[in-house]
């Protein structure tokens, strides 16, 4: 059982991953080029796809994280704690994206700059998380 949970893991991270940077990439695009009309209909196709695929993806990630963490007996492992820290960074980095993208398209409020990082920041918490959850260090 084992494996068929850590293989649904496996699969929800990657759609979660493609779906975190594609709100990231629209949101780069919003700050490049704010004044774009057609954005909207992009805009509006990620935040859907975002509702219907991504946040479902991170959803099921936490709860086969947990059944493979608590099933394998890694509970109170330091490397699973390190690796809440990233995961749970990109939980938020997640809301923040979403809740950008949509009060852009809803209220035309401009896309905090800092957002810009959001692709590496994705790919640097992404990375840590496989190094630790492949090699547990300790």
């Amino acid at each position: 059982m084992y494996l068929y949970i850590k293989a649904l893991h496996v699969f929800a991270v990657v759609t979660l991953i493609a779906g975190m940077l594609a709100l990231a990439l629209a949101l780069r695009i919003a700050i490049a080029s704010p004044d774009e009309t057609s954005f909207r209909r992009i805009g509006q196709s990620v935040l859907r796809w975002d509702a219907l695929v991504t946040t479902p993806a991170l959803a099921i990630v936490w709860v086969a994280g947990f059944t493979m963490a608590f099933g394998a007996g890694w509970g109170g492992s330091s490397w699973l704690l390190l690796k809440m820290v990233p995961a749970i960074f990109l939980s938020v980095l997640h809301s923040v994206e979403g809740l950008a993208l949509k009060r852009l398209l809803q209220q035309e409020r401009p896309v905090h700059r800092l957002l810009r990082a959001a692709p590496f920041a994705i790919f640097l918490a992404f990375a840590i998380i496989a190094w630790l959850a492949v090699v547990k260090p300790f």
